[in-house]
């Protein structure tokens, strides 16, 4: 996934597979579901720390900040199939 923009502000500044894949499946069989892509906060993937909490992209997901918007598009996904 890359950005157009340095500080990407919406989903259209985003390209690439990830994007592409979402907007599907938030339109599929007329399901409408909302997403909204960002940049992880502190820009990393996650690496555990001394102290055993992740930071990064993993941080967040085990954290519950990203994940519950992306289970609630697959949820609609699936209700809809």
């Amino acid at each position: 996934m890359t950005t157009t923009k340095a500080n990407p502000t919406s989903n259209n500044d985003f390209k690439g597979y990830i994007p592409d894949l979402l907007k599907k499946l938030a339109n599929h069989s007329g399901c409408n579901c909302d997403f909204k892509l960002q940049i992880v906060k502190d820009g990393k993937y996650g690496v555990q720390g001394e102290n055993m909490e992740w930071n990064g992209m993993i941080g967040e997901v085990l954290r519950g900040v990203r994940i519950t918007r992306l289970l609630s598009i697959f949820e609609c996904v699936q209700l809809q199939t």
